[in-house]
């Protein structure tokens, strides 16, 4: 039960981080899945603009006057239809955005939140009594909770805390919490050597 609970909130921490990982390249996914019809005809269009602007550009004006403005009305008019295809596209890439993280929350925050909530306290594995101090061994097993309640629990048994077992279990909800901070720390060694 235990192994699976881990695999599971394993598998929400690691996607979500490569999803925050790709998100550089949202456009380029809203594109393929809800408006690639979109995306084709802009960058038909912007092609098709810029081949008219080279041709232009290679002829004079005071030569081949006709040509040149037949050239430059062509010019305005795809000008304008690319503005339009713009906005088109602009729209599809917002209605695409919604739809992508409406999935994303549905599909892998709500989940990996009611699994914090649910089986927050589950115990992932345990490590050696004494090996941390005995206010971080506290949080490990018992979670953030522990730390905002501290004040409280020294109010009522004033001292130190007592040691009642011989391992101090790490709970999932610090097991994911670890996680996520280790892949941070991956993230940015590897953006640190590539730039």
């Amino acid at each position: 039960m235990v192994d699976s609970i881990v695999l599971v909130s394993l598998v929400l921490v690691v996607v979500l981080r490569v999803i925050q990982w790709v998100s550089h390249y949202k456009d380029y996914v809203i594109d393929s899945i809800w408006s690639k019809p979109g995306a084709l005809k802009l960058r038909e269009l912007s092609r098709k603009l810029h081949g008219l602007k080279t041709e232009q550009r290679s002829i004079s004006a005071q030569d081949e006057y006709a040509r040149w403005t037949k050239l430059n009305r062509q010019i305005l008019q795809l000008e304008t239809q690319v503005k339009d295809a713009q906005q088109q596209l602009k729209q599809m890439r917002q209605t695409g955005e919604k739809s992508l993280s409406r999935l994303r929350l549905v599909m892998l925050t709500a989940p990996l939140l009611l699994l914090r909530f649910w089986k927050g306290k589950t115990v992932v594995f345990s490590v050696p009594q004494g090996m941390f101090p005995r206010f971080v061994e506290t949080v490990l097993s018992q979670g953030w909770a522990a730390m905002a309640l501290a004040p409280v629990r020294y109010v009522w048994a004033p001292g130190a805390f007592k040691p009642l077992q011989i391992e101090t279990p790490v709970c999932l909800g610090i097991w994911i919490w670890a996680l996520t901070r280790v892949l941070d720390t991956v993230e940015f060694v590897a953006r640190s050597l590539t730039a």
